[in-house]
């Protein structure tokens, strides 16, 4: 169920609904079509109503016989009396079903007499096949039962051979019938509707899914429930309140990166006029040091401040630029996929080159001999992967390191130093450019990180 969207829990209910429904009508639809369970439990039911009648229209008044023919004839038996014994040469002499009649009005043999014919026999039952001496019980039901009244007339009592329920039919067709051709129309009616109501809800999806806490983006929905518009209405407010305060927040960390600076040079400007060369020294990397961990905290506060306007942005040729800057400096790295023409992403230059040289920075760093770059495209991703032959990230910390100021519990990070900032500022860009950045085991023991962006094309 988890897995199932409203629309398809919406359809799952009426479903289920419907189907109780028609279970139902068809139940009591079979319930009443089976003619054997009546309330008194006999066997044959016919045949004991038929008793009745011929007992009735035998003990009573030759001029209340006309009112009890219309009073008992109904859908199951229609009764009335003629002159002369009808014919029979289609029938199928009952004979069980004649016996009990013949108990039931106390009458003698050739008084009554019970048929049945093909459509009420017995399945599989072929009665010119069977010896009417070693009959166990009736191979049918009955179809026609005649009594001679004792005034020589005869009461023909026919039996219907389908007889419809108190259920309604409708052009021949039983109601349960109706009931699931209906419910399937109305099914389909629900699913267009709800779909109808539902989208609304899929632009207001969309709309949040794109806000990146910049310029809200248009949520109102002027159409449909009202619950969905006010929902509509309090999604945009938050999002102008998240909007603001994202600002705010970009203003206050301007001023707070400039404040500090200025602090930081008069207090440089100073420590380089002590006059004791040792002492002048610590201040001064002190201060360095405290220059660094301000730049990266104020970065990663900016992380998710990703310029808001887009442009094709090679892969290939940014790692390649950040690729040869280390080079240069010494370090031996290779890179792997710098013809890929077609590794291009939407996004800041600036800010992915951030990504790149935080990653391969770190690489070199902890590193032992050599560093190792691809890029690739694969479908409609675009992958970095940055790979070094260090002491690697144990597979519990692969999901710590990207924590803010989480640092590795190994000389790795205790000898090189650091501030712990550079790689949650990486999965902070590339998240913010739809992407990911993941660490896993090297080929050779050490550190790999996986960055994946969606493509421009």
């Amino acid at each position: 169920m988890g897995r199932i969207g409203l629309l398809g829990r919406i359809m799952l209910l009426l479903l289920g609904a419907l189907s109780l429904l028609v279970l139902a009508t068809v139940a009591l639809d079979h319930w009443q079509r089976r003619e054997e369970r009546w309330p008194t439990g006999s066997r044959f039911p016919r045949v004991d109503q038929a008793a009745g009648i011929m007992t009735l229209l035998r003990d009573a008044d030759p001029a209340q016989r006309p009112a009890i023919l219309r009073a008992v004839s109904g859908e199951v038996l229609r009764a009335e009396i003629v002159d002369a014994s009808p014919e029979t040469t289609d029938l199928i002499r009952e004979p069980h079903l004649e016996a009990r009649l013949r108990r039931m009005t106390a009458e003698p043999a050739g008084r009554v007499q019970a048929y049945t014919d093909a459509a009420l026999l017995r399945r599989g039952v072929d009665p010119a096949n069977i010896d009417p001496a070693e009959r166990t019980g009736p191979v049918g039901r009955l179809a026609l039962a005649t009594y001679r009244l004792p005034d020589g007339r005869y009461a023909v009592i026919t039996a219907a051979q389908h007889h419809r329920s108190f259920m309604p039919w409708l052009f021949g067709q039983p109601l349960s019938l109706w009931v699931a051709v209906l419910g399937a129309a109305a099914a389909g009616l629900v699913l267009v509707g709800t779909r109808h109501e539902l989208a609304p809800l899929r632009r207001l999806t969309n709309a949040v899914t794109r806000f990146d806490g910049r310029a809200p983006e248009r949520v109102s929905a002027p159409r449909g429930a009202p619950e969905i518009r006010r929902l509509a209405q309090a999604v945009q407010g938050m999002q102008e309140r998240i909007a603001g305060l994202m600002a705010e927040r970009s203003l206050l960390i301007g001023a707070i990166s400039h404040d500090l600076k200025t602090y930081l040079t008069r207090l440089r400007l100073r420590a380089e006029a002590v006059a004791e060369p040792t002492l002048r020294d610590k201040l001064v990397a002190d201060l360095d040091a405290m220059t660094e961990l301000i730049d990266a905290s104020l970065g990663f506060a900016r992380g998710t401040a990703v310029e808001a306007t887009r442009a094709p942005v090679d892969l290939a040729d940014l790692v390649a630029v950040e690729v040869a800057e280390h080079a240069a400096q010494g370090a031996t790295i290779s890179l792997t996929g710098e013809e890929v023409r077609d590794a291009t992403v939407a996004g800041d230059a600036v800010a992915l080159r951030r990504v790149v040289a935080n990653l391969i920075g770190n690489a070199v760093k902890f590193g032992r001999s050599s560093v190792a770059v691809a890029v690739s495209r694969a479908g409609t991703v675009c992958r970095i992967v940055v790979e070094d032959d260090g002491p690697g990230i144990p597979e519990a910390e692969r999901t710590a390191v990207f924590s803010p100021y989480y640092r590795v519990e190994r000389s790795r990070s205790r000898q090189t130093g650091g501030t712990g900032l550079g790689l949650a500022i990486s999965r902070q860009i590339a998240e913010a450019h739809g992407g990911t950045v993941v660490a896993e085991a090297g080929a050779e023991g050490g550190a790999r990180l996986v960055v994946t962006l969606p493509s421009l094309s």
